[in-house]
């Protein structure tokens, strides 16, 4: 049946690759962004364990039914199952927005998207530098397994105001005999309507990862093998030269200019991983003492990315282009194109203890965890017109400390030891304590060296060189805390980043770096309040930056979400009401398609805009369903349009429906 749906949704979407993620990339509270942003392969696993505390509000009940998910890089770690209820976050089906502290974009699901609210991007060895659709990815590392009793299928559709605009999720999970598991995740981003999108802006992403487990009879031996294959197709418009023609109250996206015509990037991953583990001790005794457990880790990851971008420009683009001085154009348009073939090993020995509960419909928990081992790469850059070859070579190890559900301590670092990134390091921290009635404290702590991205250094256009650099490297440090009441809604959080030798791009739009260290401040405040069934949340943050003519963020990004929530006729659980989100006047970046590139711009100053969302939710047992009126104050804002992204403007208002439904059978 899965399959069949998944085969009926290529008509139901539109033909074509496109997706979208469930999982959430951190907020700033955890100083971390999005998976496998910093290296080829190598995914963060102290990231995934915070996003997954993102799935679920501080404010909503756990919905657990049986269904554990875990990663191959650390079988005994699981997370609970969280996607069933009405959360906050239900109805906010772009991945920008399904979090605490909101990314921007460039006014379309699945376009190129960054934090309005500053975070740092961890790094680790070779980077390649284009992140612009990191969102949107799921890396091989980053597919969950399942320990579960009965096949799981959970299932979601998103329709928008034209049938070519949707969005599909289906992740599924069956066990088989002699201790094999499958899973599956498919995720796709269509947004290909004419008629309510700005000419040359449609996109379709694609997502397919699957991949088995096998645990022998004696649990000593685990295997976990995985495929990822993420493809992104993007038209690039370059903003709009002017807004769209006004007739009275009605305005057409088609009839505003652009910058580009016929521009297109497309981005390609595929991803094989294979990991297995030896382990020796682990279970119980005769006493029912939890024995301690020593295993032997290793992963093997062939990885192939490719990333192009081309125009087959009309004449009348080229002045878009004579920003890159020298470049000699010709009648066969603009070309960028690099290609990265991985080739990864990694060893580690670990001990661990488990939590003295070891039922078999308990939460798997390591009670402590000591882990230290190397990770070799090699990486071919194939890049019009030359060839490189790059290896790396890091130092890694963990420790982490959690005697009971009250204390978590966690401790990261890796160490460049020879090669290309030699001397990149970084140290990473995160204590919490849960004193009960008292609240919830936290801290995070990042300490990192890391070298230039390949695209830092150097860039190609149609094979001439536009930029050959020979940056210093990048030391960064930041520092999070929050304090949280949950009985009291309340939160408050305070941040801390400084940055030496900070690499950025100019109003044209070249890659510098600048000496002077930047020290970015923040505070983030949550407070939801309750009245009989009627719900107000809010979060607001506050950010200031000592240099922006390096770095420009606004002020202050804050939401608010008014709703009604209760249960009709004993078994529908509905939620409605409006979201509100704003940012104040800043110097909002410019993206720009050719480098992939956010950069500064002095051109265009964003304003204030409310933007109100209009909502309705339903849940009937596993069955759920959302209705959502998009930007409806563009219906009574009509002097300007809605902004995020310097040039790149929001359509106008728009009606969005979505349902999901969880099965296990």
């Amino acid at each position: 049946m899965l399959f069949f749906i998944l085969g009926l949704s290529q008509t139901m979407v539109a033909q074509g690759p496109g997706r979208t993620i469930v999982t959430q990339p951190t907020s700033p509270s955890n100083t971390t962004t999005t998976p496998n942003t910093n290296t080829s392969t190598t995914a963060d696993p102290n990231q995934r364990q915070q996003q997954q505390n993102q799935q679920q509000s501080l404010y909503n009940d756990v919905d657990t039914f049986g269904v554990f998910s875990y990663y191959a890089d650390n079988p005994q770690q699981e997370f609970p199952f969280k996607d069933s209820l009405i959360s906050e976050y239900y109805q906010q089906f772009d991945p920008v927005r399904r979090r605490e502290l909101d990314w921007m974009h460039l006014g379309l699901v699945g376009s190129a998207a960054q934090p309005i609210v500053f975070q740092p991007l961890l790094r680790q060895g070779f980077d390649v530098g284009l992140h612009q659709y990191d969102l949107y990815i799921n890396p091989v590392q980053q597919l969950p397994f399942y320990r579960l009793e009965k096949a799981y299928t959970n299932l979601s559709f998103t329709q928008g105001s034209a049938q070519s605009d949707g969005i599909l999720i289906a992740q599924f999970s069956r066990n088989f005999a002699k201790g094999i598991n499958y899973t599956l995740d498919y995720r796709r981003i269509n947004q290909l309507s004419q008629q309510t999108q700005f000419v040359n802006q449609s996109n379709q992403h694609t997502t397919f990862s699957n991949g088995l487990s096998y645990k022998g009879p004696k649990g000593r031996y685990e295997a976990y093998f995985a495929f990822a294959a993420n493809t992104i197709n993007h038209e690039d418009n370059g903003g709009l030269v002017s807004e769209p023609i006004k007739d009275g109250d009605f305005s057409s996206p088609s009839s505003a200019d652009v910058f580009l015509e016929d521009a297109r990037t497309r981005h390609s991953h595929r991803e094989l991983g294979y990991t297995h583990f030896y382990q020796v001790g682990g279970g119980a005794d005769s006493l029912g003492r939890v024995r301690r457990a020593y295993t032997l880790k290793h992963q093997i990851i062939l990885a192939q990315h490719k990333y192009k971008y081309y125009d087959n420009f009309a004449q009348a683009d080229t002045a878009f282009y004579n920003r890159f001085p020298g470049l000699l154009l010709d009648d066969r348009g603009v070309r960028f194109y690099l290609e990265d073939q991985v080739f990864e090993n990694s060893f580690k020995i670990s001990t661990f203890k488990l939590d003295r509960s070891l039922r078999p419909n308990a939460l798997k928990r390591q009670r402590d965890v000591l882990e230290l081992g190397l990770r070799q790469s090699t990486h071919h850059i194939s890049q019009e017109p030359a060839d490189t070859v790059i290896n790396n070579l890091f130092l890694e190890g963990k420790i982490g400390f959690q005697p009971n559900d009250r204390v978590k301590i966690q401790g990261e670092a890796h160490l460049g030891l020879l090669w290309a990134n030699a001397g990149d390091y970084r140290l990473s921290g995160e204590l919490e304590w849960n004193t009960g009635k008292i609240g919830v404290l936290s801290v995070q702590f990042t300490n990192q060296l890391y070298s230039p991205s390949w695209i830092q250094s150097e860039f190609y256009l149609s094979q001439q060189q536009v930029w050959q650099n020979d940056f210093k490297k990048t030391l960064s440090t930041h520092l999070w805390a929050t304090y949280a009441l949950p009985k009291w809604r309340w939160s408050v959080s305070g941040g801390y980043h400084l940055l030496s030798n900070f690499i950025y791009y100019d109003t044209t739009a070249f890659a510098r770096q600048i000496g002077t260290p930047i020290s970015i401040v923040q505070l983030a405040v949550s407070k939801g309040f309750k009245l009989g069934p009627i719900y107000l949340d809010n979060v607001a943050a506050f950010q200031q930056n000592s240099a922006e003519t390096a770095l420009r963020l606004p002020q202050l990004f804050a939401k608010h979400s008014l709703y009604y929530q209760g249960r009709w006729f004993k078994v529908l659980e509905v939620r409605f009401g409006a979201d509100l989100r704003y940012t104040t006047d800043y110097q909002a970046n410019y993206y720009n398609p050719v480098t992939g590139q956010f950069q500064l711009q002095n051109d265009r100053q964003i304003a204030l805009y409310p933007a109100l969302d209009a909502f309705f939710c339903m849940r009937v047992t596993r069955f759920r369903a959302f209705i959502k009126w998009e930007n409806f104050s563009s219906l009574f804002i009509t002097d300007r349009l809605f902004y995020q992204t310097a040039y790149y403007a929001h359509p106008a208002a728009s009606i969005r429906w979505g349902i999901s439904w969880r099965l296990v059978n």
